[in-house]
């Protein structure tokens, strides 16, 4: 088995001194009668890789060598497998090999020299955008269709093989290279079964186990390179190989949970592809389509032509060897990396520190401005210290915090008298919990709307529902519970903070002090008149809100927040005219907040995140 965390080299910028330690004894030897050695660039257990010239063409090249007494035997094999791998392919985003052979001190491989860096250098510098990301998953899969049907499957696909070229407009983005532990149909295996060889953070579940691995391994690894980009992690990487091994075979967080602003359709096929059982994976062809069905998908249609015409290239990215992995220097991860030991990304469990934080700010406003509206100027001073202490609860408990401070209000009403209030607590708090059961970061959100109307504000609630509530049925559930949280505000307090009441609302007076009452004359009331239309409207601007305002360019972003916050406002207005009522206040800024609000917070042209230590 191949250890992802050996020790690998990086290739130097052109020019650069030789490395410390390198034989010079072989430098300028000319190798094959053809090839001299001019630069040794990376080094393995078994042997190096030289930037050599070719005498005959004068071209420069990347010759693999391998000492002749420095490898075992299976390895020797492994090396001339490669060769007869490579020689049965040719096509432009496949690493070309131009030549093989032996003398007395060494084997030989001789391959193109692809200007470049790894994909896995790209992920560790965050240097590859989304759309770049997917135009090389379009690459990658037409060079691996191109292998599989000449049997050749590849069983390495990783990050650290698939190296990235600057080329100009029309050429292969990415090359894959190393088949050094591909399987040839027809050639008997250099394994028994059981043996495990390829990388095991990006192995397929049956390849692990050491049971056949075809060309649904292929599909399975490199669905999973392209998830690590998307989601800023590898979910099967531990921090040692056998916690990484644990993992294999196991259940993948969707990547729709954890990008999902993504198109529904490539999250679908990427997960499909991530299946444990290979007939579960669907196919390579439908994995492509949608990798080039998402935003920026491949516009180069990557032909067969011959390898060996597509062998030009341009030097403005490091270069970097067919066949050689690389680790870059150590770096510190930057603080929006996922960590390598951490059970996957973004899963239910582990709550963002931010969102936790927020929940708790809102959860605490909340509370306070609750007691200074109820006790007036004279207790500011209790509804600050009331406030604190709910948002460090909600810090430190999250969702169980969040629901003891529920459950304490609907007591402590109670308890004074106010069975009636305790009522409309209850029911704002019950909803929240059930509808947000998976997310309770976000249980605190619907704050918002009483807090901006309080501000005469609260028709921007829809558009920072619709940006903070993640999947379509939170944001749905969200934009109406903001509307929920608000009328039941109004109820308390007494004050229109958008619509108002009903007339058939009585005085709170009158019912909070009878937990019958309360339903009668407040809660059906508010629920018989149409008002809580707004709660669809803002539910289905919410949810709808991503899928319309996205994309790389911001005048576009800008002209459909504008259609949107257009339609918000007009589905606004038609309300409060079927009920009779004014127009809300301050309609006009909320229609400019609103435009900015959506528009500021779309995805754009995102770049992928660094995972740490990638292979």
């Amino acid at each position: 088995m191949t250890d992802e965390r050996a020790a690998v080299k990086t290739l130097p910028r052109h020019g650069a001194a030789a490395r410390p330690g390198a034989p010079r004894s072989l430098q300028d030897a000319v190798v094959l009668g053809r090839y001299r050695l001019l630069e040794q660039i990376g080094a393995g257990g078994h042997g190096s890789v030289w930037i050599a010239r070719d005498d005959t063409t004068r071209e420069l090249v990347a010759v693999k060598r391998i000492p002749a007494g420095g490898a075992p035997a299976q390895e020797r094999l492994r090396i001339e497998r490669e060769g007869r791998a490579a020689s049965r392919l040719a096509h432009p985003a496949i690493v070309a090999l131009y030549d093989s052979g032996d003398d007395v001190d060494a084997h030989y491989l001789v391959s193109e020299l692809v200007e470049g860096a790894s994909l896995a250098r790209l992920y560790h510098e965050r240097a590859v955008a989304q759309d770049e990301l997917l135009d090389i998953g379009v690459t990658i899969a037409d060079a691996l269709a191109h292998a599989h049907e000449r049997g050749v499957v590849h069983r390495d696909v990783k990050p650290g093989n698939i190296i990235v070229r600057s080329v100009p407009r029309g050429e292969a983005p990415a090359k894959l290279t190393d088949f050094g532990v591909a399987r040839i149909a027809g050639e008997q295996a250099l394994t028994r079964t059981g043996d495990v060889i390829g990388t095991l953070a990006y192995m397929a579940p049956e390849q692990a186990e050491g049971l056949h691995a075809g060309p649904q391994a292929d599909l399975y690894s490199l669905a999973l390179t392209l998830y690590e980009g998307l989601a800023g992690a590898n979910p099967l990487r531990g921090k040692t190989v056998a916690a990484t091994a644990r993992r294999v075979g196991g259940a993948i967080t969707a990547l729709e949970r954890v990008r999902p602003d993504l198109p529904a359709a490539l999250c679908a096929a990427l997960d499909r592809a991530l299946a444990a059982e290979p007939a579960q994976r669907g196919s390579l062809a439908e994995l492509r389509d949608a990798l080039a069905g998402g935003p920026g998908a491949a516009t180069v249609r990557v032909g067969r032509a011959d390898a060996d015409a597509d062998a030009a290239t341009t030097r403005t990215r490091r270069a970097e060897p067919a066949g050689v992995q690389e680790r870059p220097a150590p770096v510190r991860a930057p603080r929006a990396a996922v960590r390598e030991d951490a059970p996957a990304p973004r899963r239910h469990g582990g709550r963002p520190r931010v969102q936790r934080l927020v929940a708790a700010v809102l959860a605490g406003s909340v509370c306070g401005t609750a007691l200074a509206l109820a006790g007036g100027a004279g207790a500011f001073g209790a509804s600050v210290c009331v406030g604190a202490g709910a948002a460090l609860l909600v810090a430190a408990a999250g969702g169980v915090g969040w629901l003891l401070l529920g459950l304490g209000a609907v007591a402590w009403l109670g308890a004074i008298g106010q069975p009636g209030s305790a009522v409309v607590v209850a029911a704002g708090v019950a909803p929240v919990a059930v509808l947000l059961a998976g997310r309770p970061w976000l249980w605190s959100v619907p704050a918002l709307a009483p807090l901006l109307g309080l501000a005469s504000l609260a028709g921007l609630t829809p558009a920072l529902a619709g940006r903070t509530g993640g999947r379509w049925f939170s944001r749905a559930a969200l934009g109406a519970l903001s509307y929920w949280w608000l009328a039941l505000a109004e109820l308390l307090s007494g004050r229109r903070l958008l619509l108002g009441l009903p007339g058939t609302v009585a005085r709170r007076a009158s019912w909070q002090g009878s937990a019958l009452d309360v339903y009668h004359h407040a809660l059906a009331p508010l629920c018989s008149d149409g008002r809580l239309a707004t709660a669809g409207l803002w539910a289905l601007g919410a949810m709808v809100l991503p899928w319309l305002v996205r994309g790389p360019h911001l005048p576009e972003r800008l002209v459909a927040a504008t259609v949107w916050a257009g339609a918000m406002a007009g589905g606004a207005l038609a309300i409060s005219r079927t009920l009779g009522v004014p127009q809300p206040p301050l309609a006009i800024p909320c229609v400019l907040a609103g435009v900015l609000v959506a528009c500021a917070m779309a995805p754009a042209r995102r770049r992928v995140h660094r995972p740490v230590d990638v292979a």
